[in-house]
């Protein structure tokens, strides 16, 4: 069976907000679905490094040490394929958005305490959940 490792990073600005991005319509893969930054790591590269060049490459905001906060698998049986999804946190003072147009076509800032009403990708409302109970060591952000 093949693998694929995905890296994301959830994002806190300086108000504690996270930055949420809307996959553009175009895409094959959860079109117009809202995300957090992040994609497929290359090659041998590190998984840190991996969200910090998706996070640059998908918002034009370069972060710096992010950290693992959560990850899941599973396996696409269609494609007999694992995906390992590791999700990492970190804060951005700089909240200037300069999004990929071919990957994304909006964005938010959003508190982590308003209702999520949004079309989100599957991961973020055990993300959001995980952040709201407030038990994670990381969550010095908010």
């Amino acid at each position: 069976m093949k693998k694929g490792i995905i890296v994301h990073t959830i994002v806190f600005n300086s108000n504690k907000e996270i930055l949420l991005i809307k996959r553009s319509s175009a895409e094959t893969t959860l079109p117009g679905y809202w995300d957090i930054p992040g994609g497929t790591l290359e090659d041998g590269e590190d998984p840190t490094n991996g969200a910090i060049r998706e996070t640059l490459e998908e918002t034009g905001i370069k972060i710096d040490r992010p950290s693992l906060f959560f990850y899941t698998s599973n396996i696409d049986t269609q494609k007999n394929k694992q995906f390992i999804l590791m999700i990492f946190i970190t804060q951005t003072f700089n909240s200037q958005v300069i999004l990929n147009k071919d990957d994304h076509e909006d964005y938010k800032w959003i508190d982590i305490n308003d209702p999520l009403q949004l079309s989100v990708v599957f991961y973020i409302k055990d993300c959001f959940k995980l952040l709201r109970s407030k038990k994670h060591k990381l969550l010095k952000f908010i």
